[in-house]
């Protein structure tokens, strides 16, 4: 079967109103359409695995919690991205499909969406004004890169122990975090 070829040089709004009657999601960079791929069980687990963890620290500060199927838009950059978890406590932040707050954002990276995560989304996600935390976590070497925003931007890969969440003042285990059971 051929795929339907994506629309160009749409505008935001245009997005929108394509990505509401699309079957399949679409991330938007600067007019361009891109297709998401589909993800895989252990993508799954894995970012439910982070939900989990952080679903009780989030409620007890009075956050919210978003994972895979809700937009961020990065209006500065004209960009619309579908993050896998995002933690919410601005309180600017009131619609319930789209959001531009977050202060902790997680991708479960795959071979389709490695080079995306860690360079396109890297970049734009250190815009985000209220952003603190985000992690890019790879299955495939059971790994974790910790970028925070203290004085700058600071990373760290991590293959053990704990990764810390400094909006929710959390550490989660890696053990927690790639467990499949």
């Amino acid at each position: 079967m051929a795929s339907r070829p994506l629309p160009t040089n749409l505008s935001p709004e245009e997005y929108l109103r394509f990505e509401e009657h699309s079957q399949t999601r679409h991330e938007y960079v600067d007019g361009i359409v891109y297709e998401m791929p589909g993800e895989s069980l252990e993508h799954n687990q894995i970012a439910g695995n982070i939900y989990a963890e952080l679903r009780k620290p989030a409620r007890a500060s009075g956050c919210k919690l978003a994972i895979e199927g809700v937009k961020l838009w990065l209006p500065q950059l004209n960009r619309y991205y579908y993050p896998d978890v995002m933690v919410l406590c601005d309180p600017r932040d009131t619609d319930s499909h789209i959001f531009r707050y977050p202060c902790f954002i997680a991708e479960v990276i795959s071979p389709h969406t490695e080079a995306t995560d860690r360079r396109e989304k890297l970049q734009a996600y250190k815009s985000i004004e209220t952003l603190q935390t985000y992690w890019i976590v790879d299955p495939s070497t059971r790994s974790l890169e910790v970028f925070e925003h203290r004085q700058g931007w600071q990373g760290l890969r991590l293959e053990a122990g704990s990764a810390r969440v400094g909006c929710l003042n959390l550490e989660v285990s890696l053990e927690d975090l790639f467990s499949l059971a």
